[in-house]
């Protein structure tokens, strides 16, 4: 049970998006917050070689407060009809669907891609950023309506 608390209390102090990236561990986050733009340019180059870039880009160009809904988004959740029903998809009533699905599968590719693009520091980085989305929204559901969710 304490143990559970404490879980709860660490995803309460995250800053989670709304398709469960932890933009609070995140390497472009983390150096836009600290103006380190020396890193900024360091995640640049990483971006690029792992793919969510199409170019090295300049450091002012990656800075990122995190995202929220009037950002554009990626995966497109930020135009689902259902967004607006709580902060990320897994305090959504229709958590899990098509859309996160697809979402997490795209995610599940692209974690193993890095592994042959990134040293391990990088990708463990990206790792508790980026990769943990399923397990997190479905944290998160479970404290929405406990007893209700399934494993996605």
């Amino acid at each position: 049970m304490a143990e559970q608390k404490q879980a709860d209390n660490k995803l309460k102090n995250m800053n989670i998006s709304i398709c469960g990236d932890v933009c609070s561990e995140c390497p472009r986050y983390i150096a836009t917050r600290s103006n380190d733009i020396g890193e900024l340019e360091k995640v640049a180059e990483l971006w690029f070689r792992v793919g969510f870039r199409d170019s090295v880009v300049s450091a002012g160009e990656m800075q990122c407060n995190g995202c929220n809904r009037q950002k554009p988004c990626g995966y497109g959740l930020n135009r689902c009809e259902q967004s607006g029903k709580g902060n990320n998809c897994g305090e959504c009533p229709s958590f899990p669907c098509a859309k996160v699905d697809a979402v997490l599968e795209k995610t599940d590719r692209v974690a193993e891609e890095c592994k042959t693009k990134c040293n391990a520091t990088e990708y463990e980085s990206l790792r508790r950023a980026f990769f943990g989305k399923r397990e997190i929204l479905t944290k998160i559901s479970r404290a929405v309506k406990p007893g209700e969710r399934t494993e996605p």
